[in-house]
């Protein structure tokens, strides 16, 4: 691959789109434009960036190969190392919510069980696990004293009983563990239809997402690896 910019000609490595070159790594949009390049168009069109201008040329392409078992090692260790760090956390978050339901069950405050766990314990104000259509649509922004994974919280509590405790359910790059603390009863009609219509789709959602585990660890265990692109 060959790059002119401005007067300039410069011979770059081989790359591959999963490991651009990387001096064109503040330019995006010229590696974009040189995976559309092909053998019956090797130029491209000037590419513009912050300082001048690209004009690509495709020296030649590489036929993607399987990798070789050497080649593949890193990946495989490093794939069994972050499977091995998810089963630790899943057991160690799994302890922590037993004990949190044994604590319950014997009818003991959960406080001194959530400090021993090095738990950091945080109290929701009430909500509603169905809200009303026109609130979906006008409140697209969690609100200032909103926790930001609510959406999270209401589907670990659907079918829980209060004083129940969840599963520990992963958010973002960290985690709850969540306590009912009370339910309010339903008034009934549209409002009971409501609710069985969310159960119905938190009981999809979590279809979904046991496949998608499911399809992750197959992978994991072949040695794929996808990316969305």
């Amino acid at each position: 691959m060959y790059g002119s910019r401005a007067r300039s000609a410069v011979e770059r490595q081989e790359f591959t789109a999963a490991a651009p070159d990387p001096q064109l790594k503040d330019n995006p949009q010229v590696g974009a434009a040189a995976f559309k390049l092909s053998k019956q168009e090797p130029n491209s069109d000037p590419v513009q960036v912050a300082d001048g201008f690209y004009i690509l040329h495709l020296a030649g392409v590489t036929e993607p190969r399987p990798l070789t078992l050497e080649e593949a090692k890193p990946k495989i260790v490093d794939s069994v190392k972050k499977s091995r760090t998810r089963e630790l956390i899943s057991t160690k978050v799994s302890e922590m919510a037993q004990q949190l339901r044994e604590t319950a069950k014997s009818g003991q405050p959960l406080e001194a069980t959530i400090q021993k766990a090095g738990l950091k314990p945080e109290t929701l104000p009430p909500f509603s696990l169905i809200d009303e259509e026109a609130k979906k649509t006008e409140d697209k922004e969690p609100k200032k004293d909103e926790a930001p994974d609510l959406p999270a919280i209401k589907d670990a509590v659907a079918f829980l009983n209060p004083g129940e405790v969840s599963d520990f359910v992963a958010s973002g790059n960290e985690g709850f563990i969540a306590v009912l603390e009370k339910r309010e009863p339903l008034a009934g009609g549209p409002a009971t239809e409501k609710m069985a219509a969310f159960k119905k789709r938190i009981l999809d959602n979590k279809e979904r997402i046991v496949f998608y585990e499911w399809l992750r660890d197959r992978q994991q265990a072949a040695g794929l690896e996808f990316r969305k692109g």
